[in-house]
Formats: C-alpha cells, structure tokens, sequence
C-alpha cells in the first residue's frame, strides 16, 4: 500500500516536472529585468543562468497553478481564483509571500475599479452627446406642445394653490 502512494507522488511530480514547452516559457526580457532589480550593478549573468531563471519560474507557475486548481476541483468550481493561488502558496508553505499577493492584489482591485467607474463615465459623455447633437424632431413639437399646455395648466392650478392655503 505504501508503495502505491509513493507512486502516486512520484507520478505527479514527473508530471510538473515535465520541460516546460517553448510556447509556454516567459519573456526573457522580463525575467531579466526582475532579476537585475534585485542583484548588484556589477553583478553579471549567464545565458545558461538566464535559461535557468527563465525555465525554473515557469515551473514555479505550473506548480502553483496546479495546486490552485486541485483546490479548486476540491470546492467543486472550474474556476480557479486569486484566493485560490493564495491558498496554493500557503499550502506549500510560501506564507511569507501572501501578504505582499493579497497587497498587490487589493492595488490591483482598486485600479480596476477605477478603470470601469472612468470607462462608464466616458461612456455616459459620449452618449449625452449625442442626444443633445441628435434632437428627435418629434420631441420638438411634442415640447412646443406641452410648454402651451403647461402655461394654460398653470393659470388654472393657480387660483386652486390659493385657495388651499
């Protein structure tokens, strides 16, 4: 029995540590500058080391994502969600790295926020725009029509204001 679980194990982890497939491998470029930010003026790098960094993050989001689904499937969705990346991380014992995800996150929610108040609001311009570059000819007349009514309507609503008072 011991020798099955084991294999289970052994089986998932050739599973995500299968080689990451060109077209799933992150920009280099990006990867460098992550890098750099981090390490001495002086300090130079391999391509060898630079492949290394490059092909060990994407493994580390296969990883993580992995995880994130299974704790997905668990909860029943087919959606994974950030809270599910968190958990991911927590449940490999990354807890030092969730509360800066969740301070990124919470920044990344706000501006998003942002983003579709100030598109609605565009929105709602270019639409009184054009009502007002736009006038229906019947409303015209329908407005013409009521402004005579409304005249006559208030001579006669006058005297009956009075007489509440």
């Amino acid at each position: 029995m011991a020798e099955t679980t084991a294999g289970k194990k052994r089986d998932r982890e050739e599973e995500l540590m299968a080689p990451v497939p060109e077209e799933m491998a992150l920009p280099s470029a990006a990867v460098m500058r992550i890098i750099k930010s981090k390490l001495p003026d002086h300090v130079h790098i391999g391509k060898d080391t630079k492949a290394a960094f490059g092909k060990a993050c994407s493994i580390f989001i296969l990883y993580i994502t992995t995880i994130a689904n299974d704790l997905a499937k668990e909860s029943k969705r087919t959606t994974v969600t950030a809270q599910d990346v968190i958990n991911a991380l927590k449940e490999l014992e990354f807890d030092e790295f969730v509360p800066s995800i969740e301070a990124c996150l919470a920044a990344y929610r706000e501006s998003e926020k942002a983003r579709t108040i100030e598109a609605a609001a565009k929105k709602a311009v270019r639409v009184g725009e054009r009502a007002a570059a736009v006038p229906d000819e019947g409303d015209d007349a329908a407005d013409g029509a009521d402004a005579a009514n409304g005249a006559d309507e208030g001579e006669a609503d006058g005297p009956e204001d009075d007489a509440d008072e």
